[in-house]
């Protein structure tokens, strides 16, 4: 049974292996913890306010990652894509998906030494193929000569906002200004449909929060995450 203030992540649940819950509520936090733990929970997580420390650390949550929210307005006025920029097709979420697999490694799955690092790839790769077969409301790719795809971008459609929920370049191809070009596609992408372009990215993440600024994002929110696993 799942206690009072939190919820069931079945997504997470099948990568993992193990129940996975969020903690919604954290003055439900020792609640949860015994719950988490009469019912083999493999990860218990909350996203809130640095303060929320006080409360999680002494039951065992361990501060994974702080994220900042980052965001500019857009244009009213459309662009076209960049060149060299494609639009992804539910064909390409394989290929997407095993680029996905090998090119992160600052997010929280990858972060927390309790997951094994084959399930954070895996993770990823499954959250990359859902956004392409219709999750994201768009998928952004770089291509080289050839035509394979370099990396990805993967954005979402909420309300006014354009969201990125998953942006990557194949480790091959990083440090050649493939992501420069993908936060660039997405910023005309979303001129004259969108008025603001939203990112999260980590702290620990220095490369991607001065890539944003770049391109003219600034930081509007921050949260910090825990992560609750079984002793």
């Amino acid at each position: 049974m799942i206690p009072k203030g939190c919820s069931e992540r079945p997504f997470d649940a099948s990568i993992l292996g193990r129940p996975v819950w969020c903690l919604d509520d954290v003055a439900q936090a020792e609640n949860a913890v015994n719950g988490a733990r009469q019912e083999s929970v493999g990860l218990m997580f909350r996203r809130g306010d640095a303060s929320e420390g006080a409360i999680l650390d002494p039951l065992g949550f361990r501060k994974i990652e702080t994220l900042i929210t980052l965001g500019c307005a857009i244009s009213d006025q459309k662009q076209r894509l960049p060149a060299g920029i494609g639009i992804a097709q539910t064909t390409d979420a394989d290929a997407i998906a095993d680029l996905a697999a090998r090119a992160f490694r600052s997010d929280r799955w990858h972060r927390d030494p309790e997951i094994p690092d084959d399930r954070a790839d895996a993770y990823k790769a499954a959250w990359a193929h859902n956004d392409v077969l219709g999750r994201a409301g768009v998928t952004l790719v770089t291509l080289n000569a050839a035509g394979v795809i370099t990396g990805f971008n993967a954005l979402l459609f909420r309300d006014d906002t354009l969201v990125v929920d998953l942006i990557a370049v194949a480790p091959d191809h990083q440090g050649q200004g493939h992501g420069s070009r993908l936060v660039t596609a997405a910023i005309a992408y979303g001129a004259g449909r969108f008025k603001t372009l939203q990112v999260g990215t980590q702290v620990a993440n220095p490369a991607s929060i001065r890539l944003y600024q770049k391109h003219g994002l600034q930081e509007i929110g921050r949260a910090d995450t825990w992560h609750w696993t079984p002793s």
